[in-house]
């Protein structure tokens, strides 16, 4: 083998050991954002507690990384030196409990990095207790202690909102006043001591005085509790006479609306029976007239009757007459009566031809002008002599017509 093949065998061999994979583990209560520069940055999945693999190592180590974040609730202890209302000097210890939003990881790795507590919450934590004590007296700190910390958490929370932090609470450790400050509280304790042991003499003195009172107060009240009795007893006399006195007046007064109910209620039942009696009569009254009506419709119907059957047995009468006065005349005179009021109807000189007088022969009626032909001679007419009634002729034609002829003359 020559010096070049041994050569590549040693770097093949020294490439091989420098191979590995590069891990990283995130611990309970931390959470991780996986960071590659060459494969898109900063990835949004927020990485549970566990073992991650970063990259492989081949001659130089990968800049993949993962930024680890502690979710757990974490406590920051602050010295803050502020004033008071009054303008004292005051030394503070105070404690802020925080953690980040895991589901804001992205946005606080991105927009304040994972040292957000030095950037964000400590110096807004600081100013809002400086703030905060600034509205308040130094006598205010140990009888309000917490609602000036839940004063100061709330405004923490104020200032941090939109940072992805969450503040859970804020706590007081200790106060420092300044010299004069302490001088003063024991002289207020010393008066305040004091004052109670004055108290407690005044109380002394006001508890004996109070007992003389309230003996003579006993004998007042017993006075007055006697006089109390009496006069209740006098207004209990006086109630239950003036209670008898109204339930005897009740009483009369009973009776006489009793009386007046009784007279009133007679002179109903009065009234009540004379109505009924006048209603008894209009009634008998009403029943008159209807049976009077009765009568009359029915003269009247017996009337109409009588007169109707009359009417009929005249017309009977009359028909039965001229059936009589019909029955002797024969149908030839009946003829004859007719043919006079034709003679009549016509007049003097007039002729009155009945039927189809053209197929009649005229030779059957010579002496009749108006039924003498163009070819034939005409006849002389000859009048019937004064007074004689016109003779009526007839004459079947082919047509079987009848002809009458008639002249009359003055």
């Amino acid at each position: 083998m020559n010096k070049s093949g041994v050569s590549c065998l040693a770097l093949v061999v020294a490439a091989l050991g420098a191979t590995g994979c590069a891990t990283t583990t995130v611990e309970p209560g931390h959470r991780g954002l996986y960071f590659a520069p060459n494969d898109g940055g900063l990835k949004r999945d927020v990485l549970q507690p566990g073992k991650y693999r970063l990259g492989w190592c081949f001659m130089y180590c990968t800049p993949n990384r993962i930024d680890d974040f502690d979710v757990t609730y974490s406590t920051r202890q602050e010295e803050i030196d502020t004033k008071s209302a009054e303008g004292l000097n005051l030394h503070l210890k105070l404690s802020v409990i925080y953690r980040p939003i895991v589901s804001e990881l992205y946005q606080l790795d991105t927009e304040i990095g994972p040292n957000y507590y030095d950037e964000v919450v400590g110096p807004e934590f600081r100013s809002a207790c400086r703030g905060v004590f600034a509205r308040h007296s130094y006598t205010e700190l140990q009888k309000h202690n917490e609602s000036i910390e839940n004063e100061v958490e709330a405004e923490v929370r104020r200032r941090t909102a939109g940072k992805h932090v969450e503040i859970s609470s804020v706590t007081l450790e200790s106060v420092d006043y300044a010299p004069e400050i302490a001088e003063k509280i024991r002289q207020k304790i010393a008066g305040e001591q004091e004052a109670a042991r004055q108290q407690a003499v005044i109380a002394a003195e006001h508890a004996k005085k109070m007992q003389i009172m309230n003996a003579d107060d006993e004998q007042r009240e017993r006075e007055i509790a006697i006089a109390k009795e009496q006069k209740q007893a006098e207004i209990e006399s006086q109630a239950a006479e003036k209670k008898l006195e109204l339930e005897k007046q009740t009483e009369e007064q009973k009776l006489e609306l009793a009386k007046e109910t009784e007279t009133q209620r007679f002179k109903a039942e009065q009234e009540l029976a004379a109505l009924e009696t006048r209603k008894k009569a209009a009634r008998a009254e009403l029943e008159v007239k209807r049976l009077e009506a009765q009568a009359e419709a029915a003269s009247k119907i017996i009337a109409a009757k009588a007169d109707a059957e009359a009417e009929k047995q005249l017309a009977s009468a009359k028909a039965a007459d001229a059936r009589a006065e019909t029955a002797g005349i024969t149908p030839m005179e009946v003829m004859e009566h007719a043919y006079d009021a034709l003679g009549h109807l016509g007049g003097t000189g007039t002729t009155i031809v009945l039927g189809d007088w053209a197929h009649v022969p005229s030779f059957l009626f010579p002496r009749v002008p108006s039924l003498q032909s163009a070819f034939m001679l005409p006849y002389p007419y000859l009048a019937p002599p004064p007074g004689a009634a016109p003779s009526p002729s007839a004459s079947a034609g082919s047509s079987g017509g009848d002809i009458l002829s008639s002249t009359v003359k003055p």
